[in-house]
C-alpha cells in the first residue's frame, strides 16, 4: 500500500533529525538547526500566504489545519494570525517533536493520522495550510489529502497549499542523443529487505550528442520480479559534468532493497526527467540478478577498497543521503479539476520557488464551496 512506504521514511525521519527533514539545508543535517532560527523560518512563507488570501477577499478564520505539520514550524507561526491551529501529520514522531517544541501549547496542537483519513469531523475548520508537504506524498495520497482539505473546511472557507506540477524542462534531448552504455561495477548481494546500499556503474556516451549537465539527465534503476516492476522509481545519480560523445563517468547509485524477500532483477537505465527513460526510445538498461534477505548483510564498501561496512540488522530502511525523501508533481489542470468538481472555486495559482530550482511549484488559494 503507498502510505506504508511513505509513513516509514516519515517516522524514521522524525526520529532522527526532524527539523533538517522538515528544511533540508545540507549544512543543518545532524541537529544543525538551532531551534529559534529554525521556527524563524516560517515568518515569511506565513506572511506570503496570509497576503494572498487579504487580495482574494478570504479569511484564515478562527481555526485552521496545517497538514503535514512535521515539527510544527508554521503552525507555530499561523498562531500570530489565528486563534487556534491543529498541526496534523503522518508520523508519529513528528507530532511527538512538534509537541516537544510547541511555543503556544493553549492555542496550537498536533495530532497524528493514518495517511488517508484526517481525524476531524466535516466542516469543521475555517480554513486548512500545507506548504512543502504534499509534495512529498505519493500520487494517490496527494488527491486523498487534497479531498480530506475539501472535506473539513466549512463552506465559504479556504484552503492554502503549494504544489510541484513537473520537474523544470531546460533542454530535451532528441531521442538519437539518448544511448548510453552500462557497465556494473559494484552490485551487493545478498542485501536485507529495507536496506539501502550503494551500486557502482560506469555510464558511456554512446551516442553522437553531448549530454549536458544540469538537464536532468540521471542513472536511475529499477527492481522487477521476473519481467514485474516491483519498484520503478528508486535511487538518482545525477551527471558531474557535461559528456561528451565517447566520454564516460563512474556514478554511485544510493538504491532501498524491496521490503519482501526473494530472487529480483536490478535494472539501471538512463532517465531523463519529465522526458523518458531511455530504454523507452532504444538505449539499451542493463540487469543483475540480486537475493533480497529478511536482514540487512555486510556490503563492500562504496571505494571499492575491499574494506567492508557492518550494516545492523535493525537499521531503519530509506536513510539515503537525501533521507529517502521523494518528490511527486500534481499538474495544476487536475487541481483545477478535482475542486470544480467538488464545487469549489480556484481563487488563485501563484508561482513559488518551493520545491526548489528543479521544479516548477504553484500556491493554490480555493474557496471551498456549499457542497462536496
Amino acid at each position: 500500500m503507498p502510505v506504508d512506504r511513505f509513513k516509514s521514511t516519515w517516522e524514521d525521519l522524525g526520529r532522527v533529525d526532524p527539523l533538517w527533514a522538515v528544511l533540508t539545508d545540507p549544512e543543518r543535517r545532524n541537529g544543525g538547526w538551532e531551534l529559534d532560527e529554525f521556527l524563524a523560518t516560517a515568518t515569511g512563507p506565513i506572511a506570503s500566504v496570509r497576503k494572498l488570501v487579504d487580495e482574494a477577499g478570504l479569511s484564515f478564520g478562527e481555526r485552521v489545519v496545517d497538514l503535514g505539520c512535521g515539527a510544527g514550524r508554521l503552525s507555530n507561526a499561523l498562531a500570530a494570525h489565528v486563534h487556534e491551529v491543529v498541526g496534523v501529520d503522518v508520523a508519529q514522531s513528528m507530532v511527538d517533536e512538534a509537541n516537544r517544541i510547541n511555543q503556544f501549547p493553549d492555542r496550537v496542537s498536533f495530532v497524528a493520522y493514518d495517511g488517508y483519513r484526517l481525524p476531524f469531523a466535516d466542516e469543521s475548520f475555517d480554513s486548512a495550510l500545507s506548504l512543502i508537504s504534499l509534495q512529498h506524498s505519493p500520487p494517490a495520497l496527494q488527491v486523498q489529502a487534497l479531498l480530506e482539505l475539501q472535506r473539513v473546511v466549512r463552506p465559504g472557507g479556504v484552503l492554502v497549499f503549494q504544489l510541484p506540477c513537473r520537474p523544470t524542462k531546460r533542454e530535451e534531448l532528441s531521442a538519437e542523443g539518448m544511448r548510453a552504455s552500462i557497465e556494473l561495477i559494484d552490485v551487493p548481494t545478498p542485501v536485507g529487505v529495507g536496506q539501502t546500499v550503494t551500486v557502482r556503474a560506469r555510464v558511456t556516451n554512446v551516442s553522437a550528442h553531448t549530454w549536458p549537465s544540469g538537464q536532468l539527465i540521471r542513472l536511475g534503476n529499477h527492481w522487477l520480479k521476473g519481467d514485474e516492476p516491483v519498484t520503478w522509481d528508486d535511487g538518482r545519480a545525477d551527471l558531474p559534468h557535461d559528456l561528451a560523445p565517447g566520454a564516460a563517468v563512474e556514478l554511485e547509485l544510493e538504491i532501498v532493497a524491496p521490503e519482501e524477500t526473494g530472487e529480483y532483477h536490478l535494472e539501471l537505465d538512463v532517465v531523463q526527467e519529465a522526458v523518458t527513460w531511455w530504454a523507452a526510445v532504444g538505449s539499451t538498461p542493463t540487469r543483475t540478478e540480486v537475493t533480497v534477505v529478511p536482514d540487512a548483510v555486510a556490503t563492500a564498501s562504496p571505494s571499492g577498497a575491499g574494506q567492508e561496512v557492518v550494516i545492523a540488522a535493525q537499521q531503519a530502511p530509506h536513510q539515503r543521503k537525501d533521507g529517502g525523501i521523494e518528490m511527486f508533481g500534481v499538474d495544476t489542470n487536475l487541481v483545477r479539476l478535482l475542486f470544480a468538481h467538488c464545487g469549489s472555486q480556484v481563487v488563485n495559482i501563484v508561482p513559488d520557488d518551493m520545491a526548489g530550482d528543479d521544479w516548477e511549484s504553484f500556491t493554490y488559494v480555493i474557496r471551498r464551496g456549499e457542497t462536496v
